[in-house]
């Protein structure tokens, strides 16, 4: 009896231990879909406009609140078509958008801390570049990073200033994540409307799996 309670205090151990270190060894599988006038795909989600005070999930360095309008060659705001303006709450309905968006400018950042695990997130990317690039984090934990060149493909509009260079781009990560960076090593990320929705169950699928295999090693270590 001592040894059987040894061994199931051992397995309970050894996934807990698993449930620590593996969201650090395992990378996120993103879904992405990217379409010019789109909204986010996730019903329910928790939107941020900009217009206002700077939300408290968001942290600037180097990076700055535009309060409508462009910037010559540094940075230009994103462009409303389709339906995410009224989805948002903003004006006008179609055009370039002069309400307040976010730029990151040449090796910025721009961080959203969530006080919960999300896996979703979603924003109206405008003047999409190659290089714009947001990395999500688990903790301390780097689960994956989705490019400009990710978000819309080789062969999206890059860079253009119009209709045709914003995407709504939303992200599923089969990874929960509590950070989000926006970077850009040159030029500009510019960025507004943002969405994010919560981790539906707290434990991932290849979690459960990793403790159902220690589970059987151990199994099968008492029949032996």
């Amino acid at each position: 009896m001592k040894r059987y309670i040894m061994k199931k205090n051992l397995m309970a151990l050894l996934v807990v231990i698993c449930f620590l270190i593996m969201p650090g060894l395992l990378k996120a599988q993103f879904s992405i879909t990217a379409n010019v006038g789109g909204t986010p795909s996730v019903s329910g989600a928790s939107l941020l406009n900009f217009d206002g005070t700077l939300p408290s999930v968001l942290t600037l360095a180097n990076a700055y609140q535009v309060s409508g309008g462009g910037y010559g060659a540094n940075y230009a705001q994103p462009y409303f078509s389709g339906s995410t303006a009224s989805y948002f709450g903003e004006n006008p309905a179609n055009g370039a958008d002069n309400t307040q968006y976010i730029a990151v400018y040449g090796q910025g950042t721009a961080t959203f801390n969530f006080s919960s695990p999300q896996n979703y997130f979603g924003l109206l990317w405008g003047s999409v570049d190659t290089e714009d690039s947001l990395s999500f984090y688990n903790g301390n934990s780097l689960v994956g990073t989705v490019t400009g060149e990710n978000a819309i493909g080789p062969s999206g509009d890059y860079g253009d200033w119009g209709i045709n260079g914003t995407y709504y781009v939303n992200i599923m990560s089969s990874i929960p994540f509590t950070e989000v960076v926006a970077t850009v090593p040159v030029s500009s990320f510019e960025f507004d409307d943002v969405a994010y929705a919560p981790v539906p169950e707290p434990a991932s699928c290849a979690l459960t799996a990793v403790g159902l295999g220690i589970l059987g090693l151990v199994r099968r270590k008492k029949r032996a």
